[in-house]
């Protein structure tokens, strides 16, 4: 039997609390802070906002929510209106795709090759048969996981030009691992576009701020009541990846959505990984990448990457940071 430890909304309250209280202290303008939360991507979107024009803060958070609920059904797997949906349920082996899909594709295509495929979103197709789309996952035989890979693989995939792409033997493709960074990429122009002065966007622990230097706290992979570490973000972003965010046990044992493309089970080795860089939707790549290569390609990969830094807790519970990642880190003295 296994037992689902922990409730994902619960979680996903105690994280979203967690940057709102640092956010809170960090707060001493006499401009009003206003704050909105919405159920969207599968987690809680939090999106605060500073301005000395309450009625113009007000329409730039419901236009940035307006633009993270339609990236959330541009990329769903569970809505036949969605082009995701329509891919992976298509015979077709070609696809003309509009132009903001394609990008995305090529932005999955570079972070695929610079991680030796570490990241892949085409395993839609294992997901499923580990169940995570389900209130019940469960650990599938050894037989439906290699079935699952021969449908899986950035191998699999090629980009065209023109807008389109090809697919071998019904690859089915998954966002998960990097559409909330572009939601909440997204959602942060919006909020500019509307000469917004300081904001803060969270998508369940993806988050990108502007204005202001915001503390962000990183949740404890272990201890959801607690932080780990404090972070200073200006016009910049953090993602964090985890083991905790949707898992099962079996036996003791901690199964965890975070697929090892070439394995076809879950990575191992790495309780969370969080990633800072100026694009939300880079970072929660990398971080996906980089909790499947392990402790020492992760930090290999990312320092050879400009303006980014990481952290990484490994399953031991020690923590090891990029070279230039402490210059983030809060110090109240």
């Amino acid at each position: 039997m296994y037992a689902k430890k922990t409730s994902l909304w619960i979680l996903l309250l105690i994280v979203l609390f967690i940057i709102g209280f640092f956010v809170a202290r960090e707060s001493g303008d006499e401009n009003k802070t206003i704050k909105r939360t919405q159920i969207l991507l599968g987690t809680i979107v939090e999106i605060q906002v500073i301005d000395d024009d309450e009625k113009k803060a007000e329409n730039a958070i419901t236009q940035a929510f307006n633009e993270i609920k339609r990236i959330d059904e541009l990329f769903s797997t569970f809505k036949e209106s969605s082009p995701i949906w329509k891919i992976n349920n298509s015979s077709d082996s070609v696809f003309q795709i509009d132009t903001e899909i394609y990008n995305l594709f090529l932005l999955c295509d570079s972070v695929s090759k610079i991680s030796e495929n570490a990241f892949d979103v085409s395993l839609d197709n294992l997901s499923k048969v580990w169940g995570f789309y389900t209130n019940n996952p469960s650990v599938p035989s050894k037989s439906m996981i290699d079935s699952s890979l021969e449908l899986s693989g950035w191998d699999n995939v090629t980009i065209l030009t023109e807008n389109k792409i090809s697919r071998k033997k019904k690859v089915g493709f998954n966002f998960g691992a990097i559409a909330k960074g572009y939601a909440v990429d997204k959602a942060i122009e919006i909020l500019k576009n509307y000469r917004i002065s300081q904001a803060l966007v969270n998508a369940g622990g993806e988050v990108k701020a502007f204005g202001r230097k915001w503390k962000v706290g990183i949740q404890h992979p272990r201890e959801p009541k607690q932080i780990i570490e404090v972070v200073i973000i200006s016009d910049n972003s953090i993602a964090t990846s985890g083991d905790y965010e949707q898992y099962f046990e079996v036996d003791g044992k901690r199964y965890h959505h975070i697929i090892n493309p070439e394995t076809g089970y879950p990575s191992t080795g790495i309780q969370s990984v969080s990633i800072i860089n100026k694009s939300n939707a880079f970072a929660d790549a990398l971080a996906t990448a980089v909790f499947v290569l392990g402790v020492d390609k992760g930090l290999k990969l990312v320092e050879s990457i400009n303006n980014t830094e990481a952290m990484i807790v490994d399953e031991k519970g020690e923590i090891f940071y990029s070279k230039n990642f402490g210059s983030y880190i809060f110090n109240e003295n």
